[in-house]
């Protein structure tokens, strides 16, 4: 069973995310240290506003987020804060009250390595990449592996579109537009859609 540190001295916050930590083994912290003592894979959801905690952009993160697996929470997220933490090594960053459907998503996403990156980031991400890679990568081998609809949805995620607009314009609903991106991240290797487009527009 995985760890699960919850780092907070705010106990209302703490008894929010423990709704979401159900299959897990759940550690309370209200101390940097304690992520000195979160073993290796472990995942840790911390409060950024947890006082103590260095500067987003201290060398200690990159340390502690060598082989564990981190999650920012803050109560006033923003674009900005996002790339800092995805910068300092987190696999992902939310709202500190978060739905615990959302939380456990991004928990379930840290866990199997993945990342979890919000809309708005994904997109400067993407945007980045596209104009990084102009042109795409003429080694199509990829798309042999995926059916006619994945490739369509595919090549419409890559490019940014949410799951709602990714559907209307393909006439399907949103559930199975989501299954068809869990079939294709399974069938290509990725755990995201960041690492899809990078696989798609020949950046990885």
């Amino acid at each position: 069973m995985s760890t699960l540190l919850l780092l907070s001295r705010d106990l209302s916050l703490c008894a929010h995310w423990r709704g979401f930590a159900d299959g897990y083994q759940v550690v309370l912290g209200d101390s940097p240290q304690d992520l000195d003592e979160l073993p290796p894979d472990g995942i840790a959801v911390c409060d950024l506003a947890l006082p103590g905690l260095p500067p987003l952009d201290d060398p200690r993160w990159l340390a502690w987020t060598g082989d564990r697996k981190l999650l920012g929470a803050d109560s006033v997220p923003s674009p900005e804060r996002h790339v800092a933490v995805l910068n300092a090594g987190f696999r992902g960053y939310a709202h500190a009250y978060a739905s615990h459907a959302d939380w456990r998503h991004i928990v379930e996403t840290a866990a199997a390595g993945g990342f979890w990156i919000g809309t708005d980031v994904m997109q400067r991400l993407l945007d980045a990449l596209h104009e990084a890679q102009p042109t795409p990568n003429p080694d199509t081998a990829w798309q042999a592996r995926l059916s006619e609809r994945e490739l369509e949805v595919a090549q419409l995620a890559v490019h940014g579109l949410p799951n709602k607009v990714i559907a209307t314009q393909l006439g399907i609903t949103e559930r199975t537009v989501k299954a068809h991106l869990t079939a294709i991240l399974a069938k290509l290797g990725v755990a995201d859609r960041l690492q899809l487009a990078l696989l798609v527009l020949g950046a990885r």
